[in-house]
């Protein structure tokens, strides 16, 4: 059974044209094989790839959905013997291009472990052998993040001194597909700071840029900022900011930037922050050609904790956005915000709980396919990790509106009375159901014999807020959104 999720959308679309989605029930990925820092993309053949970490044997597994609807045989990438560091905020990261899959991951032991990569061919079903990307000679590299374009492989990770001290992030390359790297080029030390140094980077690669974000030290106000290359990786010339809230922390707060590229010159980044002492998720649109911020919004507005708004994660294409992370359910629970319109169209308000249930689930990603989202998260009562797709019902409504039945509801927002206009195709039993925000039942009639019916609903009597009308006619379901001011 599917059940209908409703997101209300965007700054420049009306509340009566908010978005829905059919989100498929969740599917345990693996069991008895861990949970830390699932990471999800896409494949080229359209099929979600997990890859996550367990922190009992410290191994490293990857696992992609198959067409019966279930995940295959977990693949274990570390040779055996050969441990990876596991935490559930930071851990192994994956990039897709073509048929080739590309994971980077760190061997165990905090200042001995070593930053590798292991790549498969055929779409994540087998890896080659492990090949080693850091060349220190000194220090340690923690919390590695990989990009490719073109088959060139590019992997930042945060590089200590000799003594476990001065973290900065730094860029080894791959001409040859990741079977051999390049000595390090330090980036982050353009910031004039240390990086903060439990928290993941992310590193995002287009025609024309190598981009590193980074969560920031200067004397515990850690703010995000970014360095970036103009020649393919080769050396790091220039840093900015999209992140000025001055989030002063006396320790590492272990939360990351995730970024995206939406055109040539421009990149999204979420991140969390606080305002007033209280957690905040921002969103920042940056246009490299200007060098300036053009977009700044929050994702999410609640006065919740710092404890209970983490791990912010970003899918961008075509600025079609969707943006995940964990909040404060009814223990943990997992919340999406979603754009059909880049960042403008985004509005904290209609962020959305699409877990709500009780025990914790936490640190999700998200991936955009072809017709859908994918969204993977760790389940703190089963101790596994679950998947669940999240389509957009704007284009089945679209077909079905042509050939079956379309809703017309006015006005919205209501104060008193809406008029429900529905026309359908042939004369069949029509059902009209309304819920409130609780999913309460608040109206239900059902009509027959006609082709155009115009209902009136009293709402004086609701209390403020949103309301989801969906009617049925066959096979044929649409459903929107009414406010009721």
């Amino acid at each position: 059974m599917k059940y209908i999720v409703i997101i209300l959308l965007s700054l420049n679309l009306s509340l009566a044209d908010a978005q829905s989605f059919v989100a498929s029930n969740p599917i345990t990925v693996a069991t008895d094989l861990g949970y830390y820092h699932p990471q999800i993309e896409i494949t080229n053949d359209d099929k979600p790839l997990i890859l996550w970490a367990n922190n009992s044997d410290e191994n490293l597994y990857i696992s992609k959905l198959e067409s019966n609807n279930s995940f295959s045989i977990p693949v274990q990438l570390n040779p055996v013997g050969f441990d990876v560091q596991t935490y559930d905020w930071s851990g192994a990261d994956l990039a897709i291009e073509n048929s080739n899959v590309y994971v980077v991951f760190r061997s165990s032991g905090y200042s001995t472990g070593h930053v590798y990569i292991v790549k498969s061919t055929d779409h994540g079903v087998t890896f080659g052998d492990t090949v080693r990307v850091d060349n220190l000679s000194s220090g340690y590299g923690q919390y590695p993040d990989i990009a490719v374009l073109n088959d060139t492989v590019w992997v930042t990770f945060m590089d200590h001194d000799a003594d476990g001290l001065n973290p900065q992030y730094v860029v080894s390359k791959s001409i040859d597909g990741g079977l051999t790297f390049s000595s390090e080029v330090l980036a982050g030390e353009l910031s004039g700071n240390e990086a903060c140094d439990c928290c993941q980077p992310e590193i995002i690669v287009n025609d024309d840029y190598v981009i590193v974000y980074f969560r920031n030290n200067d004397n515990n106000i850690r703010d995000i900022k970014g360095v970036i290359s103009y020649d393919r990786g080769e050396v790091f010339s220039d840093f900015f900011s999209v992140d000025d809230h001055l989030w002063q922390i006396n320790g590492c707060p272990s939360t990351a930037p995730d970024s995206r590229f939406i055109n040539d010159s421009s990149s999204v980044t979420v991140y969390k922050t606080t305002e007033n002492g209280d957690a905040k998720l921002f969103i920042n649109e940056y246009n490299h050609n200007s060098n300036t911020s053009t977009l700044l919004t929050k994702v999410y507005d609640s006065n919740s904790s710092n404890l209970s708004v983490n791990y912010p994660q970003v899918a961008v294409r075509n600025h079609v956005m969707g943006i995940v992370w964990e909040g404060a359910g009814e223990g943990k629970d997992i919340f999406i915000n979603y754009s059909e319109n880049g960042v403008q169209g985004l509005n904290a308000s209609n962020a959305y709980n699409i877990t709500n249930m009780i025990g914790n689930q936490v640190k999700p990603d998200i991936a955009l396919g072809n017709t859908r989202f994918h969204i993977v998260y760790a389940d703190l009562s089963s101790f596994d990790l679950k998947y669940l797709s999240l389509e957009s019902t704007a284009s089945i409504t679209k077909i079905k509106t042509i050939n079956q039945v379309s809703l017309d509801v006015y006005p919205n927002p209501t104060t008193v009375l809406i008029s429900v206009n529905v026309k359908t195709k042939n004369t069949e039993k029509v059902n009209i159901k309304i819920i409130n925000s609780f999913g309460q039942e608040v109206f239900n009639t059902q009509l027959v014999g006609q082709k155009v019916y115009d209902v009136i609903v009293d709402t004086k009597k609701w209390e403020s807020g949103a309301y989801y009308i969906s009617i049925e006619n066959n096979d044929d379901v649409i459903t929107k959104t009414i406010i009721k001011e």
